[in-house]
């Protein structure tokens, strides 16, 4: 691991910078790796999907809700890759995979805790302010479990106490990912559903409408594309946030200075 030569030069952007480096890291650097672990995990994912809409029957809207419920955790997955890629040349499916499965049993406490917070808050908030500040409260998280090992309830306290002077900052990068999340739906409706089986092929829309029904297996599999670009986006902001609050840049590059005298050390050690 090279300290001194992140991928991502660490300095503060604002949010439309970390936007437009979401997508550039995620489909370039990183398009190789995250494929591999998107056929292990988002593939299967999304097959569970159609199994129990056409196995099982379930309506669309109980379908989008598995969807996210199976979406949300594997965020963990993509975290790990993002945090190992920025430090390091090479990063393999087994190592990242590795990490995410030692750490799962409190990556899913943590999760299962801050998403009842917000669903108390959004069946006992009559505004919609409560629940997004919660919201907010608890968007890094996965981070904060997966990269700083912290426990369920540790995790929680960390990630609110990290977004507590830029909470507005931190709702409108959520508000900005929900929108890029619809725009990967939509547009996967509309290049497979409305281009590839209805204009192409021609044989209409034969797994479901997101217009007509609510809901297909298109506009599915576009929510499971995003996951990629929506952890690596988040992952930027926790950087930029750290980079902000702790200096995080300068914590770094004095790593990466510790370590390479640590390194000449016994070197300097055998010549004398």
């Amino acid at each position: 691991m090279q300290l001194d030569a992140a991928r991502v030069v660490l300095r503060p952007r604002s949010l439309s910078e970390i936007f437009d480096l979401g997508l550039r890291f995620a489909t370039a650097p990183a398009a190789k790796l995250y494929a591999k672990l998107a056929c292990v995990t988002l593939v299967p994912a999304w097959g569970l999907c159609v199994v129990a809409r056409y196995g099982l029957g379930w309506g669309w809207g109980v379908l989008w809700l598995v969807a996210i419920a199976l979406a949300t955790p594997l965020q963990g997955v993509f975290t790990v890759a993002i945090s190992r890629m920025m430090f390091a040349d090479e990063v393999r499916v087994g190592e990242v995979l590795s990490h995410y499965l030692r750490r799962l049993p409190a990556y899913l406490g943590t999760l299962v805790i801050t998403r009842v917070l917000i669903g108390l808050l959004c069946f006992a908030a009559v505004l919609i302010v409560p629940p997004l500040w919660m919201w907010s409260r608890c968007a890094y998280v996965h981070e904060a479990c997966l990269l700083e090992q912290a426990g369920p309830l540790d995790a929680g306290s960390r990630a609110a106490r990290m977004v507590a002077s830029n909470v507005v900052g931190t709702i409108a990068l959520l508000l900005m990912l929900t929108l890029a999340v619809a725009g990967f739906v939509f547009v996967a409706e509309v290049l497979i559903n409305a281009g590839l089986f209805d204009f192409v092929v021609q044989v209409g829309r034969p797994f479901g409408s997101l217009f007509d029904e609510g809901g297909s297996l298109a506009a599915l599999f576009g929510l499971f594309l995003a996951v990629p670009y929506w952890t690596t986006v988040r992952f930027l902001a926790y950087i930029d946030l750290r980079t902000r609050r702790d200096g995080w840049d300068v914590q770094l590059r004095f790593m990466a200075i510790q370590a390479q005298a640590a390194a000449q050390a016994p070197t300097t050690g055998a010549q004398a």
